[in-house]
C-alpha cells in the first residue's frame, strides 16, 4: 500500500469527515495543505464533496505571489473551486499595533469563513498534523497550562455554525511530504518557518529534536497526551456546566454563586466553575491567570471576608456580598454605581407606575377607608396630609439618615444596609423614598420613618407598593 493508500485510509477511519457537502479547505501553498487538498480532491466523488480552496496572501514574503500562483494553477488543472484573497498586513499592524500573528491569524480566519457562508459549507478543513499538534501541547505545557491547554487542537469543533476539522492530526509532516513526492503534488516551503524569531520555530527546530534523544516517539506521546487530556477534558466541562446550571444565577450582567456551595465542590470544578462564569462576562476574562482564579476562590472560603470586593483583572469585579459571591464586568460595575437617577411622584400624577433599576415602584392616592392590610416590608402607606410633594426615588447619599418608626432618634440608611444584609453591588442602585424636602420616608424592604404615619383622623392615604424584576 502506498503512501496515498495509506493516509486516505487513516483519514477515512478517523472519520474527520463523515457527510457529503461543499467544504472549505485552507490552502498556504506549502506541503501540508497541498497534501491535504489533494487527498480531499481524490476522495469528492466518493464522499460526495464539493471542495473550495481558500489561499491568503498576507503580504508578508515575496514568495506569497509565487503560493497563490502555485495554488491557482493547481486548482484550474483540477477544476477546484478556488478563492483568493491578498491582505497587506504589514500596513494594517502599523496601524493598529496588533500582534502580527493573532491579527494574522483572525483576518484569515474571518476569509474562510466569509468563502464557507458564500458557498454554503459545512466545515473549513485545516492541515494541521501531528508535529503541529506536538509543538503546541509542549508551549502549554511550558506556559503551566491545565487540562484544557494540553488537550491541544480538536479534530473538530464548531466555530460561528461552521466546523473546524482538521484530518490530518493523527498524520506526520514527513509523510505528507512522501505524499506531494509520490503523487507530484507541486508545494513550496515557506522560508519563514526556518526563522527562530518565532517561539514555535525554536521548539520544532531545537526543543524538539533535543527531547527525542530521550524518546523517539515524543510526537506520538505527545499527541497521545492530548487524546486522553481532552477526553477528561470534555468530561469535566460537562460536570461543571451541569453545575454551573445548578449553583449559579444570572443577575442583570452579573453572575452570583453561594460562597458554601461553591467551596463545597471539588477544588478541580471550583476553578472550573470560575472560569466558566469568567467566558461568560467576558472573552478577555478567559486569559486571567491561575493566581487570579485562585484569588477568587480565597475570597468565596475565607469567611472573615464577609463584605469585599477586588478587581481581578481583564475588566472583572469579585465581589464577596455575605455568604454570596458575585461576578461582574467593571464596566456594569460603574455604570450601576454612577446611577443617580432620581423619579418624582407628583400628587397630581398619582397613581402611577415607576422603573428604578431593577425594580418596579407603583403608587396610588386612595381613601383612608380603601387602604388594604399590608403585606410585607415592600409595603408602605402614608398620611398625604403631611408628605410634602412631589416624592422622590433616589439613589443613596452619604450621610442618609432615617427617623425610623419604633426608635428613638434616627438610623443610618448605611446601617440598615449592612443590617439587613443588602450585597455591596445593589447598594447604589437600591431605591429610597424620600419627600421634597429630602427626608428619608422609606427604604423598602428594609424600615420605614415615623413620618406620615397613619392616624385616624387620616382622609387620603399614599399606598406605595416595590418589587424588584428580573
Amino acid at each position: 500500500m502506498g503512501i496515498m493508500d495509506e493516509l486516505t485510509a487513516s483519514l477515512l477511519k478517523d472519520q474527520s469527515i463523515d457527510k457529503s457537502g461543499s467544504i472549505v479547505v485552507a490552502v498556504s501553498g506549502g506541503a501540508d495543505s497541498m497534501a491535504l487538498l489533494h487527498i480531499l480532491h481524490q476522495l469528492a466523488p466518493k464522499l460526495g464533496l464539493t471542495l473550495i480552496a481558500a489561499h491568503v496572501n498576507h503580504g508578508f514574503r515575496e514568495q506569497s505571489l509565487a503560493e497563490a500562483e502555485l495554488v491557482r494553477s493547481y486548482c484550474m488543472e483540477r477544476n477546484i473551486l478556488c478563492e483568493m484573497i491578498e491582505l497587506d498586513m504589514p500596513a494594517y499592524l502599523e496601524q493598529t499595533n496588533e500582534n502580527s500573528q493573532a491579527a494574522s491569524r483572525k483576518r484569515r480566519y474571518a476569509f474562510f469563513h466569509d468563502v464557507a457562508q458564500r458557498y454554503g459549507a459545512y466545515a473549513i478543513a485545516l492541515a494541521h498534523h501531528a508535529d503541529d499538534q506536538a509543538e503546541t501541547v509542549l508551549m502549554h505545557v511550558l506556559r503551566g497550562s491545565g487540562l484544557s491547554g494540553i488537550s491541544g487542537m480538536q479534530n473538530r469543533r464548531n466555530e460561528k455554525n461552521v466546523e473546524l476539522i482538521r484530518p490530518l492530526l493523527r498524520m506526520r509532516k514527513n509523510e505528507l511530504i512522501l505524499l506531494c513526492q509520490q503523487e507530484q503534488v507541486p508545494y513550496l516551503e515557506d522560508s519563514s518557518n526556518f526563522s527562530r524569531d518565532y517561539h514555535r520555530n525554536e521548539l520544532r527546530l531545537d526543543v524538539i529534536p533535543m527531547l527525542e534523544r530521550y524518546n523517539p516517539q515524543l510526537v506520538d506521546s505527545l499527541g497521545r497526551l492530548a487524546e486522553i487530556a481532552s477526553e477528561e477534558d470534555a468530561w469535566l466541562q460537562q460536570q461543571t456546566e451541569d453545575r454551573f446550571r445548578q449553583l449559579v444565577s444570572k443577575q442583570e450582567q452579573s453572575f452570583v454563586v453561594s460562597c458554601h456551595a461553591l467551596c463545597n465542590e471539588p477544588i478541580a470544578l471550583q476553578r472550573r466553575l470560575i472560569k466558566l462564569i469568567l467566558s461568560y462576562l467576558s472573552q478577555e476574562a478567559t486569559t486571567i491567570s491561575f493566581d487570579g482564579i485562585e484569588r477568587i476562590r480565597h475570597i468565596a472560603a475565607n469567611h472573615a471576608h464577609q463584605t469585599y470586593r477586588m478587581d481581578v483583572g481583564e475588566g472583572i469585579m469579585c465581589i464577596r456580598e455575605y455568604e454570596m459571591l458575585r461576578l461582574v464586568h467593571i464596566k456594569h460595575y460603574e455604570r450601576l454605581r454612577s446611577t443617580s437617577t432620581s423619579l418624582s411622584m407628583a400628587l397630581e400624577q398619582l397613581p402611577c407606575k415607576l422603573q428604578f433599576g431593577n425594580w418596579l415602584i407603583h403608587a396610588d392616592i386612595i381613601p383612608s377607608d380603601e387602604l388594604p392590610q399590608l403585606q410585607s416590608k415592600h409595603e408602605a402607606a402614608f398620611d398625604a396630609a403631611i408628605l410634602s410633594f412631589p416624592l422622590h426615588i433616589r439613589s443613596r447619599k452619604s450621610g442618609d439618615r432615617m427617623q425610623v418608626l419604633g426608635l428613638n432618634g434616627t438610623k443610618k440608611v448605611q446601617d440598615m444596609f449592612v443590617d439587613g444584609k443588602i450585597a455591596l453591588a445593589e447598594r447604589d442602585t437600591y431605591p429610597i423614598i424620600v419627600d421634597h424636602e429630602d427626608r428619608v420616608l422609606w427604604v423598602p424592604g428594609l424600615r420605614r420613618s415615623s413620618i406620615g404615619l397613619v392616624q385616624s383622623h387620616t382622609r387620603l392615604i399614599v399606598f406605595i407598593q416595590c418589587s424588584r424584576h428580573t
